[in-house]
């Protein structure tokens, strides 16, 4: 007997949005299969993170379709947006408690969940302002990891750290995202951190009409070595035109 077939964890079919009558995001169509890990880049102000936001449910499409073939998903935003006056281990705890989860299971979730960002006993019981920008962020993930998401959205979340720093976390998601299974929604500005995270890379309209182009990746994410990652970059902004306007810039958008 055959295997049932297995649907898109997401799906966005003529997905379009506006602020105030100015078009933002225009017939955008997009598919992510369950486990896979698509990056969304483009220039600033073309309407990655709206598009982002609107396939989570964060706002609702002024036209088009959204469906949703995954359980549960979690966000990871470019601030961490932790709770002050808790600690690492009660904010990551915290869509545990609100969901009711008894106190032993959201011990044993919030420990795995730390151990596989690397904090440790004594990290977890300080307060964010004793933390890093870096040890922030690696709550943030701690937390919708516990969650023990099927499809996981982050929306710009390394664009504050340095570059040392940055690749850490890269490693961080893909090794997380191997051992879960999840599918993602990768937002960024950022070509090198795209093709490291993700098996697949799609690229906005500069213009805001919707998905320009996609273009696979070779390799596994994290099998794939320095000299091959640059090599297939490079070779996108040199010789591919669907990546020539990903670092333009429209202030009119940003406004």
């Amino acid at each position: 007997m055959a295997a049932a077939e297995v649907g898109p964890s997401l799906s966005l079919r003529g997905v379009s949005h506006a602020y105030l009558g100015r078009t933002v995001v225009d017939g955008a169509n997009l598919t992510v299969a369950a486990g896979e890990v698509v990056a969304l880049v483009g220039p600033s102000g073309c309407g990655k993170s709206t598009l982002a936001h609107i396939a989570a449910g964060v706002i609702a499409p002024l036209r088009g379709r959204v469906e949703r073939g995954y359980r549960r998903h979690g966000m990871v935003f470019q601030e961490p947006r932790l709770l002050p006056w808790a600690t690492a281990r009660h904010n990551i705890a915290y869509p545990l408690r609100i969901g009711g989860m008894k106190r032993g299971e959201r011990h044993e979730r919030v420990t795995a969940a730390a151990a596989r960002v690397a904090l440790d006993a004594a990290d977890l019981g300080k307060y964010p302002v004793e933390l890093s920008g870096g040890m922030r962020q690696r709550v943030a993930i701690a937390r919708v990891l516990a969650v023990e998401p099927d499809f996981v959205y982050f929306d710009e979340p390394f664009t504050a750290l340095d570059v040392a720093l940055k690749r850490r976390m890269q490693d961080l998601v893909i090794a997380a995202a191997r051992a879960a299974h999840f599918g993602a929604l990768f937002i960024t500005h950022d070509l090198m951190e795209a093709a490291r995270i993700a098996h697949r890379v799609a690229v906005m309209d500069v213009h805001g009409r919707g998905i320009s182009g996609e273009r696979a990746i070779p390799g596994q994410p994290g099998q794939r070595d320095d000299g091959e990652l640059f090599r297939v970059v490079t070779a996108f902004l040199r010789d591919d035109d669907l990546f020539r306007h990903i670092h333009d810039v429209d202030e009119r958008r940003l406004a």
